[in-house]
């Protein structure tokens, strides 16, 4: 700790003032050459505007020969490039210092990373990772995930560079962990921010049997849901219009987020929690990434920014196609001039990864394979934001080529190998980042504690009551545990089944234009207590229908032969204006009357079609239950 001090301190002392022998140098150069100009003199033999210039851009790489010393010992600040430049040195080539700059969105409250760095470097017990998020985060469409989704990237990347110690082989942690450092994957195909706010019981019971036995809390949590947080989640196969960008949804998602950050920050004391905002390559299309920047900002949670790394210079690339080829956005075979002696990073109009470059089918699962890339052409035709004109982009002319970006593949929303490559990158930037800072004296003095006001919720109870859910039955897995929502008995009407195009989001659905479809969930808890109870909706712009839910309380299920203590009923509709069809989750009972006080059971009837609507849809997605509030048991 001592010796961390004075580096710290020498340190400090380095960036406030020029070495000794550099200001004499300045002032010798001065008083002899004047007349000629200190600005050259300095630039040209001494180097000291140099030096103050790379100083104050941290994150360029600073060259060894900026401290003039005397000193035998290797600067400080060498030492902390250097020890950044071994742990980034598998980065893709071709991202530049102004990529790296612009993937730090919100730089946030660091002293968590730098604790997280200070671990690693230790190497004396493992470090626990947890990536929570979409099916972005799970690999969908790589060939070989467990080899390039980042989060198993990010695992080697952590073994490789901060293998444990030899003497630590034989304690328990190593045992129990198999010496590794671990990155625990809960990512789920369709989990939304909303998704992981329900379930956060479960994660804590889940996570807290894979932690070493050296800690009570993970080091790292990555949360991925920017995608799936706003017009990702879309029950339509894609987007018809251009939704509002304050829905009807919007401060749902936005408390969602809330509840998520509070709930982490107050459980985990000293784990590191960032925001991975990704994006997709539909340009219509939002992400949740305006949600989640108010959140980190209230909370001083970094924000690293896959979307402003790339997708600034996507749509420059797509302006310059569009200007030379409007129809099809092709290129011609000798725009190919970045690294052309590289198949693999040969780009054309932009450098690699910015540029077209030649797909990597060998990467993609066999499910999608014969499909190939998706070219930019597609992208934009998907967008549906060409209004004067047809694109072609399957009839290329003859000597042209499609555009494919390297980091999509599969499809316009799912990384490549590449893009899931990339994604690692920023990630280890900002823990190197982080460590460089705390090397050269910089680190952050403090630990953000929970703020003194919330965000969007009303009041701090309400966030801890949101994340307090005992029960969340599903129609389909979300995270690690499925509590499948089964009826009792045989529904009257309603169907299990995957109603979009891609058939992956299913739900209990009912479409009889007369109405009258009848199902009904059991909720089981222990009695004599206050329960709240919701019900998870699709709610979409066209063809939806209207519904009764009633919540009828037994107190115990060895009374449900017999007329219910109390029953709860609400008028539910499954349409609002906002064009986006997404989850809505709708609560039913209230904190201020006990609705369920331990066995209930949740009944569901469909109306009549509502005149003027083209369909009478219905689709249950998840029954859920929390504890009442305080001051309502």
């Amino acid at each position: 700790m001592a010796t961390t001090n004075v580096r710290r301190a020498a340190a400090n002392r380095s960036r406030a003032y020029p070495s000794p022998s550099a200001i004499s140098k300045c002032i010798l150069g001065f008083v002899l050459f004047s007349w000629v100009g200190c600005l050259y003199l300095m630039s040209s033999f001494i180097g000291c505007s140099q030096q103050n210039d790379l100083l104050a851009t941290s994150d360029l790489q600073v060259p060894s020969t900026i401290s003039i010393s005397n000193d035998a010992t290797e600067p400080i600040q060498s030492t902390c490039q250097a020890e950044y430049n071994r742990i980034v040195s598998q980065q893709t080539p071709g991202l530049t210092p102004q990529d790296l700059l612009r993937s730090r969105a919100w730089i946030g409250n660091q002293y968590r990373l730098e604790r997280l760095m200070d671990k690693l470097s230790s190497r004396e017990h493992p470090v626990v990772a947890v990536v929570a998020g979409g099916s972005i985060s799970g690999g969908h469409g790589l060939a070989y995930p467990d080899q390039h989704r980042y989060s198993n990237r990010l695992e080697h990347w952590m073994n490789e560079m901060y293998p444990l110690r030899q003497e630590s082989a034989s304690n328990q942690d190593s045992k129990q962990l198999q010496q590794m450092h671990k990155v625990f994957n809960f990512a789920s195909h369709g989990a939304d921010i909303c998704s992981m706010a329900k379930r956060l019981n479960i994660m804590y019971s889940d996570l807290a049997s894979k932690l070493p036995l050296s800690s009570n809390e993970p080091d790292l949590i990555i949360l991925e849901f920017a995608v799936n947080d706003y017009e990702g989640q879309d029950h339509l196969h894609g987007i018809k219009y251009q939704a509002s960008v304050f829905f009807d949804g919007f401060m749902d998602i936005t408390l969602c987020s809330e509840v998520v950050i509070h709930s982490l920050l107050k459980r985990y004391k000293n784990t590191a929690i960032v925001f991975l905002e990704m994006q997709t390559a539909v340009l219509s299309r939002k992400t949740g990434a305006l949600l989640h920047m108010g959140v980190a900002t209230h909370y001083q949670i970094p924000v690293i920014s896959y979307a402003e790394t790339l997708f600034q210079i996507f749509n420059e690339l797509v302006r310059k196609l569009e200007r030379i080829d409007p129809i099809s956005y092709s290129f011609l075979p000798s725009e190919l001039v970045f690294s052309k002696d590289n198949n693999v990073t040969t780009s054309a109009l932009f450098p690699y990864p910015h540029g077209c470059s030649p797909c990597q089918p060998q990467h993609i699962l066999n499910t999608f394979r014969a499909g190939g890339c998706k070219s930019i052409c597609t992208f934009v035709e998907r967008s549906n934001i060409v209004k004067d004109r047809k694109l072609k982009c399957k009839d290329i002319q003859s000597g042209r080529r499609e555009c494919f970006v390297p980091y999509l593949a599969p499809d316009a929303v799912h990384p490549s190998a590449a893009g899931h490559g990339i994604v690692m990158d920023l990630l280890v930037h900002a823990l190197a980042s982080a460590q460089r800072s705390s090397c050269e004296g910089e680190g952050t003095l403090y630990k953000s504690e929970l703020p003194m006001t919330t965000f969007v919720a009303k009041t701090a109870n309400e966030l801890e009551v949101r994340s307090d859910f005992l029960v969340v039955h599903d129609v389909a897995r979300i995270f690690s545990r499925w509590d499948q929502l089964k009826p009792v008995g045989d529904p009257e009407g309603f169907t299990r089944y995957a109603d979009d195009s891609l058939k992956q989001r299913p739900g209990w659905i009912a479409t009889d234009p007369s109405g009258g479809n009848k199902i009904s969930f059991p909720i089981d808890l222990p009695p004599n207590e206050c329960y709240v109870i919701y019900v998870a909706i699709l709610k979409s712009y066209t063809g939806m229908g209207t519904m009764m839910i009633e919540v009828r309380d037994y107190g115990d299920k060895k009374r449900n032969s017999m007329p219910p203590k109390h029953s709860t009923r609400k008028k539910v509709d499954g349409l609002w204006k906002s064009p986006i069809s997404v989850w809505n989750d709708v609560q039913i009972t209230d904190d201020n009357v006990a609705g369920c006080t331990g066995y209930c059971e949740v009944d569901i009837t469909t109306d009549p079609t509502v005149s003027g609507r083209d369909g009478n849809k219905v689709k249950i997605l998840t029954v859920s239950a929390r504890r009442c509030s305080k001051g309502h048991h």
